[in-house]
């Protein structure tokens, strides 16, 4: 028999040869090599009997990856259809309760944002028109994941546990701009002020629930990505959200270039934030853009391009510094790019 929904999603990937009992695609660990037109090397047993695992494994000598297929393989290649990582998930559970532990499906959060023209939400579309050289307005901000008053969204969401104690959320409300994450599941809150009141640049909101060790909190910026595009995939990465939002909005970049993410680290780190997104849309051929900090050294990202090179192909590597400030969090004349191309 077959898990129709594992089978069809496997038709989607690169390369894909049905030949019988099993089928062949690129291989999601090493990327394959050879012609385009040949099947994949990674071979995967998809007629199974009832308590048969999905075996796989990859005839490139340079890999020779195997295994059991299973929930976290399928993200890896970018499945994200919930009921197809269930189907897999439950076929495994069957063979052996500790081949895989129960795939539980994130919560689908459809939080909405809302920023009323309220005095302190006037003081902060200031900042971030004055900063970024912008002209937004209200609602132009929800385009970009932004939240300007922590009680607006608790209260139009109908949250009503706080995930701090209410003094903290009260400086929070007042002097941060949120940043909703790549999940949904936080409030990236980033204080403007000088002296930093808050006591932290960046502080991470949990919006419900308790927080997991797998969470990431990071902000992307929206868009839209093709998996199924044979061209690399464009990944930036900053540090902080005004870099990349400044990268994003006052460099030539964007203009130049399809399937594109454009994330921002808030302390994640750029290797944690690499390798989960690359896992997350099962992307293998990537071009990596670094919009830097000016403070840190060339050499951290090439440790960085030795770590990552392991886990997907990159295609190239480019760090860009502004020449004239200390990162991209600013208006169009106040960013010169240099670049560094590393791959």
């Amino acid at each position: 028999m077959r898990l129709e929904k594992v089978c069809d999603f496997l038709k989607t990937q690169p390369r894909y040869r049905d030949s019988g009992g099993q089928c062949q695609i690129r291989c999601w660990v090493c990327g394959d090599s050879g012609k385009n037109d040949k099947p994949g090397n990674m071979s995967i047993k998809i007629d199974v009997e009832p308590g048969e695992p999905m075996v796989y494994h990859c005839f490139r000598s340079a890999c020779g990856a195997s295994g059991f297929l299973r929930t976290e393989d399928l993200q890896t290649m970018g499945c994200t259809d919930i009921d197809t990582l269930m189907e897999l998930s439950a076929w495994n559970r069957e063979v052996n309760p500790r081949l895989e532990k129960k795939f539980h499906a994130k919560e689908n959060r459809g939080y909405q944002l809302v920023n009323l023209a309220i005095s302190d939400n006037l003081g902060k579309l200031k900042y971030i028109n004055t900063r970024l050289g912008t002209s937004f307005e209200f609602q132009d901000l929800r385009n970009y994941k932004i939240q300007l008053g922590l009680y607006e969204f608790l209260r139009i969401n109908r949250i009503n546990r706080l995930a701090f104690a209410e003094d903290k959320c009260d400086l929070l409300d007042e002097y941060t701009i949120g940043f909703l994450s790549m999940y949904s599941d936080y409030l990236i809150c980033r204080d403007i002020t000088k002296k930093i009141v808050t006591g932290n640049r960046y502080t991470t909101y949990r919006i419900r629930g308790k927080a997991k060790e797998d969470d990431m909190k990071i902000y992307c910026i929206p868009g839209e990505l093709d998996i199924l595009d044979p061209n690399p995939v464009d990944i930036n990465i900053a540090e902080g959200t005004f870099s990349i939002l400044g990268a994003y909005l006052n460099t030539n970049l964007r203009k130049k270039q399809k399937n594109q993410i454009w994330l921002a680290n808030c302390g994640s780190g750029y290797k944690t934030t690499l390798l989960h997104t690359s896992r997350q849309f099962g992307l293998l051929d990537v071009n990596l853009h670094i919009w830097s900090d000016s403070e840190i050294k060339i050499g951290k990202y090439e440790r960085l391009m030795q770590d990552a090179k392991d886990h997907m192909h990159l295609n190239s590597v480019t760090v860009y510094y502004n020449g004239i400030a200390e990162d991209f969090g600013h208006s169009k004349n106040q960013i010169r790019v240099e670049s560094v191309e590393l791959k």
